[in-house]
């Protein structure tokens, strides 16, 4: 019955960040918009306008991905460099950190 406790426990600690709830919120209204303009089309109404402004929540849905992505590999950069550094021995530790540099660096 303790483990059900800590598992729980570990799940409501787990919070969602922001470029997270971003993500998922662009992914929402993107296709909330794009049922209602398919919807509208078929039912016969002039969606001219709502298909504009789907096409720029799907430029918006692009331009998060671009930067949620981008964020993710800063930080995945950091845990491999980090974990490359405790594996290697002292006098290699310059040739990853140049490593890193190439990879994107950790800035």
């Amino acid at each position: 019955m303790a483990a059900k406790k800590t598992t729980k426990a570990k799940k409501a600690s787990e919070k969602l960040t922001a470029s997270k709830k971003i993500i998922i919120a662009s992914y929402v209204i993107g296709a909330v918009l794009t049922a209602v303009t398919i919807v509208g089309a078929f039912k016969g109404f002039d969606v001219s306008t709502i298909g504009i402004v789907t096409t720029a929540a799907y430029a918006e849905i692009a331009a998060s991905n671009a930067f949620y992505f981008a964020k993710a590999k800063k930080e995945n950069v950091l845990k491999i460099a980090l974990s490359a550094v405790q594996d290697v021995p002292a006098e290699k530790v310059d040739d990853v950190v140049k490593m890193v540099g190439t990879l994107g660096g950790i800035v």
